[in-house]
């Protein structure tokens, strides 16, 4: 029993951890409205850098803190940062007319939300694996699939929340979800079989194989981190403001790219039976161009919910399947090549998070021609994912 509640909470944990991750970018419309925050493009995408920053060390110094602490201390933490993150944007909505106050708090908000995202991530993927050993790849492909249902969920609660009572309900309502998770994490065990890894990344010497593809995985997970955030939290904008859609149709079209992503993960998980992993590797990032150049041409509310459901299908598997190609690599720093894929992911959500609102505001080119220009990004993924497949 007490096994099946560590189960229960690890797998709680990345449903909320989404909905922690995209309760900004699902807001977008209400931090930058006049009738909201008032935020500008380059100060709502300037809310991601800390988030970024934070997430980058989180991940990082993350199997050195379970070493020294213990992985469950490390999971305790994440949870208490999600917690900080959810109250300090929530309670923003209280000085919303108070540009600086409301601007400090979210921005530190979403920095908690880099520490929460950094810290808890890795270490319920470790769990994950842990929990069943003898099939580590649909157990991690479940835990990321209801981390992309928490990430659907958040633009359209927030749609229908504007409407209702207002945007500010959803972080006070997973703020209590995570007390909850907290507290278990507080009470149970949550003992691993197997220890976290001491080695570092260049411990097996500089010039070995290994080290090479490595790298080829970490820059395939930063131009596809781009990618992903390109469509994730500049979607509700893009159409709202470039497009004329509704708020609420807006929502929805992110809501379908999450939501399709989540079930473009389960759909892997079940044709993999048929077909290799390494061949979707390869195709995904083929949808993942024509995704970009077809989101481009969205001109009403079903045209953009379809795009961008279309989108999420594209994107997917990708994240989940680098983490289970990379950490192959070199079993024994599996954790530790699972830190440096996460930190270049963030970094990737950091370019395309603040870097194309100050973009768009610097050289007046509209989002539309960043999302068909950014085809020449996802054409290298195409390319470093066919160079890694190839390698033996």
């Amino acid at each position: 029993m007490v096994r099946k509640l560590e189960i229960l909470c690890v797998y709680l944990t990345g449903l909320f951890q989404g909905l922690v991750l995209v309760t900004v970018p699902a807001a977008s419309l209400v931090f930058t409205s006049a009738s909201g925050f008032g935020f500008s493009n380059s100060e709502y995408g300037s809310l991601f850098i800390p988030q970024v920053l934070v997430a980058i060390v989180a991940a990082l110094s993350g199997p050195a803190s379970a070493q020294r602490w213990g992985i469950r201390a490390v999971f305790r933490i994440g949870l208490l940062f999600n917690l900080l993150a959810m109250a300090l944007i929530a309670s923003s909505q209280c000085v919303r007319h108070e540009h600086q106050a409301a601007y400090f708090l979210v921005i530190l908000g979403t920095g908690f939300v880099g520490a929460g995202f950094g810290a808890t991530l890795p270490t319920i993927n470790v769990y994950a694996a842990d929990f069943f050993p003898g099939n580590t790849a649909s157990a991690l492909t479940v835990l990321h699939t209801l981390l992309g249902l928490g990430t659907a969920l958040a633009p359209f609660l927030v749609a229908v929340l504007v409407r209702k009572i207002g945007w500010w309900v959803l972080p006070v309502a997973v703020a209590g979800a995570l007390v909850i998770l907290g507290a278990s994490a507080l009470v149970l065990p949550f003992r691993i079989k197997r220890p976290v890894p001491t080695g570092t990344l260049t411990s097996a010497g500089s010039k070995a194989p290994w080290r090479a593809r490595v790298r080829l995985f970490i820059l395939a997970v930063f131009l596809y981190g781009y990618c992903e955030t390109l469509f994730a939290n500049w979607a509700i904008i893009f159409l709202n403001k470039e497009k004329g859609v509704g708020l609420q149709e807006a929502g929805y079209a992110l809501a379908a790219f999450w939501i399709m992503v989540s079930i473009g993960r389960l759909l892997v998980s079940i044709i993999s039976v048929w077909v290799a992993a390494r061949w979707v590797y390869m195709v995904l990032p083929v949808l993942i161009t024509l995704s970009l150049a077809g989101v481009s041409t969205a001109s009403s509310p079903l045209t953009g919910i379809l795009l961008f459901a279309a989108a999420g299908l594209s994107c997917s598997a990708f994240f989940p399947l680098t983490f289970n190609f990379g950490q192959k690599i070199h079993a024994p720093l599996a954790e530790k090549i699972s830190g440096w894929l996460m930190a270049s992911y963030m970094l990737g959500y950091g370019v395309a998070a603040y870097g194309m609102g100050k973009a768009v505001e610097m050289t007046h080119i509209s989002l539309k021609a960043w999302y068909a220009g950014s085809t020449i990004v996802a054409a290298g993924i195409v390319f470093l994912s066919f160079m890694l497949m190839s390698e033996p």
